[in-house]
């Protein structure tokens, strides 16, 4: 139930930001739309900028939604490349560039949120599992440990997302980033 409250407040907290922008939401606008106690939202939350740090769980909730459509009959590496493609496409439908920005450049305060890093997450498990999946059945080497691998990855597709920020989203996310985020994987490929 405490999850389930959590998340409400989460996902009507982003909606709300995508339509409206962050600074025109208000509180009560998220606690209506999430149909909470303003106890609750403030059990979960010191307040609303408290929620940008929470877009890392929309994007593990995305993941989780991915993962149920993989393709079990292509390679791990078309399965991971199919991921990364799916979810530039996510952001760049669904996520405001200020607000992934806000993100970013969140992560380097050091007493900031660093959820993009947070090795819990399960952006990171499913990469990890995919990659020893892929070590497993010879496609990807083991001379490189999955972990390490994975960090690669994922430092290439923040830095992808980083400099679609700094473009102010004005670039496509589909195309070259995602030839790039490939490329850096193929580095570990001995097979596809």
């Amino acid at each position: 139930m405490v999850r389930d409250a959590r998340a409400s407040i989460i996902h009507a907290a982003w909606s709300l930001f995508r339509d409206k922008g962050f600074d025109k939401t208000t509180v009560d606008e998220i606690i209506e739309k999430a149909g909470t106690a303003k106890g609750t939202f403030y059990h979960h939350f010191q307040g609303k900028s408290a929620l940008l740090g929470t877009l890392s769980d929309l994007f593990d909730d995305k993941y989780h939604e991915l993962e149920q459509r993989l393709d079990p009959q292509t390679s791990v590496v078309e399965q991971i490349g199919w991921l990364n493609v799916q979810f530039f496409d996510y952001i760049e439908r669904d996520v405001p560039v200020e607000m992934l920005s806000a993100l970013l450049a969140s992560q380097l305060n050091p007493r900031g949120d660093r959820s993009l890093v947070n090795q819990k997450r399960y952006y990171f498990a499913i990469h990890r599992k995919l990659v020893a999946k892929g070590q497993e059945n010879g496609e990807i080497t083991k001379e490189t440990s999955a972990h390490d691998i994975v960090r690669l990855y994922a430092i290439t597709e923040r830095s992808m997302l980083y400099d679609w920020c700094l473009y102010q989203g004005s670039q496509p996310l589909i195309g070259e980033p995602t030839r790039i985020v490939a490329e850096t994987l193929k580095r570990f490929v001995i097979r596809q």
